[in-house]
Formats: C-alpha cells, structure tokens, sequence
C-alpha cells in the first residue's frame, strides 16, 4: 500500500481510475489517506495534490506561516474549523462535492489555525498550497488535545461553537 504518488510530467492528467485507486490506498491505509501529487518536486512554488481521506482520519488544528491553502472538493464532503491564535473558534466551513448542497471550494489568505474533519466515509479534494514543501511548515497548536479520542471531541465542540458564513 502507498500513501503518497507523484504524476508530474510536463502535463498531468488524472482521471476516474485515479480516483478509484487513491480510494483504495486510502482506505487500505493504516493512516487512512492517500495523495497523489502532482507537482514536480518538493521545491516547487507551487503545491498541489489530490487527497483521498477515510471519515476517521484527524489532524490536529494547525497554521502554515506565510502560505495560503485552498480545497476543491471532488467527491465527499468535511468541514474545515478556523480557530484564533488562542484556540478560540472563529468560523466553520462546509464543504461537499458539486451537487452536494454545500460549497464546494475554500481558500485560507491567512496564517490561521484550522482543521478538517471528514463527513463521509470517504473524502477526495484538490488542495493547492504555496511551496516550497517541508515536513515542518505545519505548526501545530498546544491547546488542542492529541490523543484522538480527545482530539474529536475537541474539534466536533468547536464545529458547534464556530460561526457558519
């Protein structure tokens, strides 16, 4: 099993097979996920990926300094958390595919903390972000819980908590 794929030649195209088969990774996956990537190299100004998440993958609210992140979502839907600095919740962001009843892109300009949650069992999205890549770009806020358990609680409360547009 694969997490991550690169396509990057001097022109990339993905299709349905792609799908089925970032789905499948994903969800053979202990972690849950799978990206193809389908920028150049880790160097490149521009990142870009297609993702695939189980309905149970987390990550912990998180900024990027300097970068700016956007999603379009392919299939599925999640919800995207943006927190302040002290881990108060500012806004939720619904997203699901075209069709979905929902928006279907979001974009972040800010270096705000935020974090996704899956809402189907599985999610694919576009996520395009500023590079260069490096592993640790992600900073990661000390007030939310680590362990997974706490973790989803934390993020559901503050979903709750968070204003909708």
């Amino acid at each position: 099993m694969t997490e991550m794929f690169r396509e990057s030649g001097s022109i990339v195209e993905l299709g349905a097979d792609w799908l089925s088969r970032l789905k499948a990774e994903a969800t053979a996956s202990p972690l849950g996920r799978c990206r193809v990537c389908v920028h150049v190299d880790d160097a490149a100004m521009v990142q870009e990926m297609i993702l695939a998440l189980r309905q149970d993958v987390l990550f912990r609210p998180h900024r990027h300094p300097n970068k700016t992140e956007s999603f379009h979502l392919i299939e599925g839907a999640l919800d995207i958390v943006v927190f302040d600095a002290g881990g108060t919740p500012l806004r939720k962001v619904e997203l699901a595919a075209i069709g979905g009843g929902k928006s279907f892109y979001y974009r972040l300009n800010e270096s705000l903390y935020h974090a996704i949650l899956p809402r189907t069992p599985l999610v694919v999205f576009h996520e395009t972000t500023t590079g260069p890549f490096s592993k640790t770009d992600a900073d990661f806020a000390d007030w939310a819980p680590q362990q997974p358990n706490e973790l989803r609680e934390f993020l559901e409360n503050a979903m709750t908590r968070a204003a909708t547009r």
